[in-house]
């Protein structure tokens, strides 16, 4: 090698070394940014020429270079971010994201053909509802239509402008009942009611409407045939048939019948749910829907009522409610505290409270104890819904010795407020309050009631009574959910982005998109730690969290850089020495050179 050739060679090693001083300084500066992915320096030789001799060959080394070397696959360290849209890939995918280029006229973000590929997913929801990270990049991935189907074409994912989807109608629950337990059970009208329909939703958010009838038995008042109906809507639902029986307390039995075209028999056994099926077609898609009954049970002499769904014979409430179940009672009072009453639809009904067990026991001692379960019966008169009348009855037989109960029997008027303000005794004909609701209270606190020859005074008083009571309609509940205010978004795990709102429900919005490439390192850099696609690269494998090798996601997290300072301080020392010890080279050939000039002057 020449005097020349080592200048030369030395020029050289000082140029690469101040590639790798570059790339060192950059890798150090850029140590707390987010994705960003440190570069090494690749040092290689350059033969200029050779010699041959008759013995050998040589080839001359007379000038170095250096490569950069991108680290794109390197995997860095999952840091807590404070914002929750924040994500960090555990594996070899890479966020596909778009860049913004302008304002259309209309006012809508544009943005370039070209797709861009990131590690930084330090993503925040900017001013138009599009996902953003720290350097401006747009994340993209498949959004959902209206009916939450993932679509198929890569987008830029936003979440503005986001609606509540109803949510798929899985359960309607029966929360009031119908009919009653008639006071005289061997002379009665059967019944038929029919609950107000209510709106179920299939998965695509299709509503239809789905109401109950409810048939009594001609035979039998405790036993009733329910079937479900299709009150208009997109569905048709199914012939589904149920027969529900009561007990004689109103408690609910048992129920047999057809459940999704196959039979169903529920448990009779206490506490136990009853929730068969129906079925509903909407579209052309089948969908089953549970039909919440209520449990099996009850107990005598306690209000037979419908509470959270559990169905009762005697209606959506008692009429009154005893406060005091007692053993034995004298001649007196028999106390009964009045709540709303339960109803159907119609006119001329009968209802009644459950029964207070009154226990008659004989003065001579000689003939045991014989309970009487006593209710008050109160009947809409048919030519006017405000006037009722209200007695005394023994419903369900005595248990011992039989036992006659008689009462009076009074006629209720009704204002327009809902208060009773007249009573008439239609027994004797006689008018106890008119217009008047503080004398109509107490002459209901005064109904004469005789049982086995004793006399009693039954308070049904309806200082608490309203006309509006007596008339309810039997509802059923979807558990679909309608409606929600957009509160914002979140990111789960498996990359679907999902809306949040008021009433605590999510639905899904989008999903994150990830690319994977056979030769990663092959991309190239562009500002903002982003790359694109080159031939050395391949094309992008895209896809989801999880697919092609992509990996996983750390939402609420951010993919640290991969610089590591103790390594690139060590190596900037070593390069220092190196460009140090190359310009020594130069300074010793140039004076090797000016040696060799000295020569010719002398």
């Amino acid at each position: 090698m020449s005097v020349f050739n080592a200048l030369s060679t030395a020029v050289s090693g000082i140029d690469a070394q101040s590639t790798a001083f570059t790339n060192l300084s950059n890798n150090i500066a850029n140590s707390q940014t987010v994705g960003y992915k440190a570069e090494s320096t690749s040092f290689q030789d350059f033969v200029a020429g050779s010699l041959t001799s008759s013995t050998a060959s040589s080839d001359i080394s007379d000038s170095v270079a250096a490569v950069d070397v991108q680290n794109v696959g390197a995997q860095g360290t999952a840091s807590a971010s404070t914002d929750t849209l924040a994500m960090a890939i555990n594996g070899n995918g890479l966020f596909d994201v778009s860049e913004e280029t302008g304002q259309a006229t209309s006012g809508t973000t544009q943005f370039e053909n070209t797709q861009y590929y990131t590690r930084n997913g330090e993503f925040y929801e900017n001013n138009e509802g599009y996902l953003v990270n720290t350097t401006g990049y747009y994340l993209d991935g498949y959004m959902a239509d209206s009916n939450g189907t993932l679509g198929n074409t890569l987008t830029q994912i936003n979440v503005a402008n986001v609606s509540f989807r109803p949510t798929e109608t899985t359960t309607i629950t029966q929360s009031a009942a119908v009919g009653n337990i008639p006071s005289d059970s061997s002379s009665y009208t059967a019944q038929t009611y029919s609950t107000a329909p209510v709106t179920t939703y299939d998965a695509d958010g299709n509503p239809s409407k789905v109401g109950l009838t409810w048939t009594q038995s001609a035979t039998n008042p405790l036993v009733w045939n329910v079937s479900a109906y299709d009150a208009g809507g997109t569905g048709e639902v199914g012939a589904n048939n149920f027969e529900v029986t009561f007990d004689s307390s109103g408690a609910l039995a048992s129920v047999t019948g057809t459940s999704n075209g196959s039979s169903y028999t529920s448990s009779t056994s206490s506490g136990a749910s009853v929730d068969p099926t129906i079925t509903l077609t909407s579209n052309g898609v089948a969908q089953t829907i549970s039909l919440d009954l209520g449990t099996i049970g009850g107990t005598s002499g306690t209000t037979m009522a419908a509470t959270s769904g559990t169905a009762s014979a005697s209606g959506v409430t008692s009429l009154l409610t005893p406060t005091s179940t007692p053993t034995s009672a004298p001649a007196g009072t028999l106390k009964m505290a009045s709540t709303d009453l339960g109803t159907t639809t119609g006119s001329g009904q009968s209802y009644m409270t459950a029964p207070t067990d009154v226990v008659v026991t004989p003065a001579s001692g000689s003939t045991p104890a014989v309970t009487a379960p006593v209710s008050a019966v109160w009947t809409q008169t048919s030519a006017n819904p405000s006037t009722w009348t209200v007695s005394a009855v023994n419903p369900y037989g005595n248990s011992g010795t039989a036992q006659t109960v008689s009462s009076d029997s009074y006629s209720v008027v009704f204002n327009s407020n809902g208060a009773a303000e007249s009573v008439t005794d239609t027994t004797t004909g006689t008018v106890l309050a008119t217009d008047d609701t503080t004398a109509a209270a107490s002459a209901l606190g005064s109904l004469g009631v005789t049982v086995g020859g004793t006399n009693y005074t039954l308070d049904a008083s309806a200082a608490s009574l309203s006309k509006t009571a007596l008339t309810t309609n039997t509802a059923l509940a979807s558990d679909s959910v309608t409606s929600g205010t957009y509160e914002g978004a979140e990111i789960e795990s498996d990359g679907s982005v999902m809306a949040e709102f008021s009433n605590g429900d999510t639905q899904l919005i989008g999903k994150v998109a990830l690319s994977t490439f056979a030769n990663v390192d092959g991309l190239n850099a562009v500002t903002g730690q982003a790359y694109t696609a080159t031939a050395a690269s391949g094309a992008a494998q895209t896809g989801t969290v999880g697919s092609n090798g992509t990996g996983t996601l750390e939402v609420g997290y951010v993919e640290s850089s991969t610089t590591d300072l103790t390594s690139d301080l060590s190596a900037l020392i070593v390069d220092q020495e190196a460009y140090s010890a190359n310009t020594k080279v130069v300074t010793t050939a140039d004076d090797l050179l000016q040696a060799t000039i000295s020569m010719k002057q002398g």
